[in-house]
């Protein structure tokens, strides 16, 4: 009987999975790469060791979508994931002055399945949705000032 379900789950597919970015994936599950691009600056000049993450959430969890980058000498920062997306992706951008002299601060995005861009036969994968970008900016307060 063992042998039997085995072969009934191997079957409908339960034996696959696609790794995506640090994510496993289910076998048939639309999924796409994101890219989340951006600047940190304090209005007139960029802002450097700043971190910045990706958080997505769901029923009152939170988790890190992409592994967190840092700010560089020009306030850039840039975000690379992979994610299963059959709708909208809503995620939050947040900000962490690591040399705490900046008020930290928080931005929500979302991704629309619309907004991919690319195609299938690309990744020569039938569940890859393609692309999408987008450019998030950040203005920081210094602390004590409001």
């Amino acid at each position: 009987m063992k042998k039997f379900l085995e072969y009934i789950l191997a079957f409908l597919g339960f034996a696959g999975c696609n790794i995506i970015g640090d994510q496993a994936e289910a076998y048939g599950t639309p999924h796409a790469e994101f890219e989340v691009k951006g600047v940190v600056t304090d209005g007139e000049n960029p802002i450097e060791n700043v971190q910045v993450k990706l958080i997505s959430g769901h029923h009152g969890y939170e988790w890190e979508v992409a592994k967190a980058d840092t700010t560089d000498k020009e306030g850039q920062f840039l975000l690379h994931f992979g994610y299963d997306i059959f709708d909208t992706l809503h995620l939050k951008v947040t900000t962490t002055d690591l040399n705490n002299t900046y008020q930290n601060d928080t931005s929500e995005i979302d991704f629309l399945w619309k907004e991919l861009k690319g195609s299938k036969k690309k990744k020569n994968d039938d569940w890859y949705e393609g692309k999408a970008t987008k450019t998030v900016n950040f203005t920081l307060t210094e602390k004590g000032n409001k």
